[in-house]
């Protein structure tokens, strides 16, 4: 049996988890909550980095600022986007106002930038806002990426 690293959305911790279960409600063997949550996560850099470097599942950046227009727009369609990616795509923002250590080690000079990430390698970019579809399709396309 196949198994995934997974790292929980709500304390952050590593959980392994068999690949042919992973549709279903699976607590965080931590903390008890949803491995499956859906809604983007709030980052800093240094927890980026864990998500980054030890989920097996894709890991999708949204770098942004409050005071981006763009990036405010774009922000309910990112949310609804990671809706249909439980356990596949792990949707994260890093506020590159407050942090700002990730958007400068990945070259982000431009925002809103949208980075994908699969076991600590970069697999492509974008530096301009994308629609909900854009961004379910890229989704999508990462999932089958790393099949």
């Amino acid at each position: 049996m196949q198994t995934l690293s997974i790292i929980c959305p709500h304390c952050h911790k590593n959980n392994t988890i068999a690949n042919e279960v992973k549709q279903k409600h699976i607590p965080c063997s931590h903390c008890h909550e949803a491995l499956e949550s859906t809604l983007p996560i709030d980052v800093s850099d240094e927890i980026a980095k864990i998500h980054i470097s030890e989920n097996d599942i894709p890991v999708l950046i949204d770098f942004y600022s409050p005071s981006c227009e763009p990036c405010m727009k774009m922000a309910p369609d990112y949310e609804s986007a990671a809706k249909g990616c439980a356990l596949e795509v792990r949707f994260l923002k890093i506020d590159t106002s407050v942090h700002q250590e990730l958007a400068r080690q990945y070259g982000v000079n431009q925002l809103p930038t949208l980075i994908a990430f699969n076991k600590s390698q970069e697999l492509n970019r974008f530096s301009n806002a994308l629609s909900q579809n854009q961004i379910k399709m890229w989704a999508e396309s990462l999932i089958q990426m790393v099949i």
